[in-house]
């Protein structure tokens, strides 16, 4: 996967393959699950849940693999953002990757950490202003209960 693009085509830039790699490392996808599929469906799950002016700056903020695969969920939908929870949040992603919701969870979690991982902070502040908590928990580790 390092060397081939999000649609197993042409080689994928360095920050792109960074991002894989760092979703691959911190585990959790499903096996039916490809990394840039569930890349795509978790920022595109995820862009519906911001205004379209941010949709827009996280998909221009993305590396160039990856900016090919959001663009058209940011530049098809309407001004405003949908309103939904972690719930629902996780609920569209499994219908989308066709997985369980336990599994979405997983999956969330691990494109997350990838993106905030390499996203510039100005842009990971912009996001997190417009996200609930619950969902921008969603960017971090998962925490243990004591």
């Amino acid at each position: 996967m390092a060397n081939q693009g999000p649609q197993g085509g042409a080689r994928i830039d360095p920050v792109s393959r960074r991002i894989v790699e760092h979703i691959e490392q911190v585990g959790g996808l499903p096996q039916k699950v490809r990394t840039p599929e569930a890349a795509a469906a978790v920022l595109c799950v995820l862009s519906r849940r911001l205004s379209k002016g941010e949709a827009q700056d996280l998909a221009n903020s993305l590396p160039e693999a990856l900016q090919t695969l959001v663009q058209p969920c940011a530049a098809h939908r309407g001004l405003e953002s949908d309103v939904f929870d972690r719930g629902e949040f996780l609920r569209l992603l499994a219908d989308h990757l066709r997985i369980e919701v336990g599994e979405a969870e997983l999956v969330a979690r691990a494109v997350l950490q990838g993106v905030r991982a390499l996203l510039p902070q100005g842009e990971i502040e912009h996001i997190r202003g417009q996200l609930p908590s619950e969902i921008w928990e969603l960017w971090g580790p998962r925490r243990v209960a004591a």
